[in-house]
């Protein structure tokens, strides 16, 4: 094994279908955060607005702050703060996706790594899943601790020292400069005989990355603490390091189970423009270089996109659910699906998936 200490990878996404982070600052309001103009939603810097607007306006403002009382129509362009592309629809409420202080989009490092992470437990998980072999049975977001901590090699108590901490990642931005766009987002459910899928509510308007952007990070792998004399609480790192060495082909061969699934999923409900997309990705998936794979990332990818969905038997879904109380997204129509329910671009229409990227990796050295 390399005696180097790091080994440094650039690490390029193309988005294959757009992508939605959210910021955690919840949803923008058209006419308090943002006016829109044509196909163009103009947010506001309201900190700058708010700091420089006079006390008279500001008065007759104070039990409403609409920004229609605030500004005149001129005094816009002077107060955006960025500009969203509305591709469809007339959005009330946009979800905000992470931005930096310059209001530039881009991809965090933990997404990245989450994405990683699912795509290497799913890799490396061939064993039964058993009850006793689950988390916490009163919550959900701990299920699969136990798991987890068996295939990358930590302490669930101490979560702070697992193998994946060798992987550090940089936050991802787009090669150019890129305007986000406000896509309406619904839930699509499963029903019906023959089965196909309906809208559940009312869409919700995110902002997202395109697809077709080309985004860049770094990945450094630290090659230190997976040496064979290195411990980590008692913990030999080295017996794992082949995930590392793996990487791009334990990724690949999470993105063609996903793939393989949902193909069959969209074409047994007769959804042909879902079909389309996943044959298309099957193909590219075939064609990849050296170096190349593919990932769902970020919000909206689903329970068998952030979970060990892809490796579970029926059985061991069956019991997931019963176990977690996941009977509402089963359905008794078709008790051997799960999940029935997807995240879809579209109104009334599915027209494609969130989430889809394809990355490569190329090695810049070490040292």
């Amino acid at each position: 094994m390399s005696r180097e200490l790091h080994s440094t990878y650039r690490l390029t996404l193309e988005t294959l279908s757009p992508i939605h982070i959210g910021s955690g600052k919840g949803e923008l309001l058209q006419d308090y955060d943002f006016i829109v103009e044509g196909n163009r939603a103009l947010v506001v810097n309201l900190d700058r607005l708010l700091v420089e607007i006079d006390d008279k306006r500001l008065k007759a403002a104070a039990s409403d702050p609409k920004l229609s009382l605030l500004l005149a129509p001129e005094e816009i362009e002077r107060f955006k703060a960025y500009e969203i592309d509305i591709a469809a629809g007339h959005p009330d409420q946009i979800r905000e996706h992470v931005k930096d202080v310059f209001d530039r989009l881009y991809i965090p490092g933990s997404s990245i790594k989450g994405a990683l992470r699912t795509a290497l437990a799913c890799s490396a998980h061939h064993g039964a899943l058993t009850l006793g072999g689950l988390g916490e049975r009163n919550d959900p977001t701990k299920a699969d601790d136990s798991v987890e901590a068996g295939l990358f090699d930590y302490d669930p108590r101490d979560t702070h020292r697992d193998l994946l901490h060798a992987l550090r990642l940089t936050d991802a931005y787009p090669q150019n400069s890129v305007m986000p766009r406000a896509l309406p987002v619904t839930v699509f459910s499963l029903c019906g005989q023959p089965p196909s899928i309906q809208p559940r509510g009312e869409p919700t308007f995110l902002e997202v990355i395109p697809k077709g952007t080309a985004i860049e990070a770094t990945l450094t792998l630290d090659r230190y603490i997976l040496r064979p004399e290195r411990r980590v609480r008692g913990i030999h790192h080295f017996r794992r390091r082949h995930f590392f060495d793996q990487l791009v082909d334990r990724c690949r061969e999470f993105s063609a189970d996903l793939v393989k699934l949902e193909l069959q999923f969209y074409s047994d409900c007769g959804i042909w423009k879902l079909q389309g997309f996943y044959e298309a990705l099957a193909k590219r998936q075939a064609a990849l270089k050296d170096g190349e794979f593919l990932l769902p990332i970020g919000w909206g990818t689903g329970w068998l996109g952030k979970t060990l969905g892809t490796k579970l038997t029926s059985a061991e879904v069956s019991m997931v659910v019963e176990t977690y109380h996941l009977e509402k997204w089963h359905g008794p129509l078709f008790p051997e699906v799960f999940p029935k329910t997807r995240r879809l671009i579209g109104d009334g229409q599915a027209r494609e998936p969130l989430g889809w990227v394809k990355m490569s990796l190329q090695d810049v050295g070490g040292r």
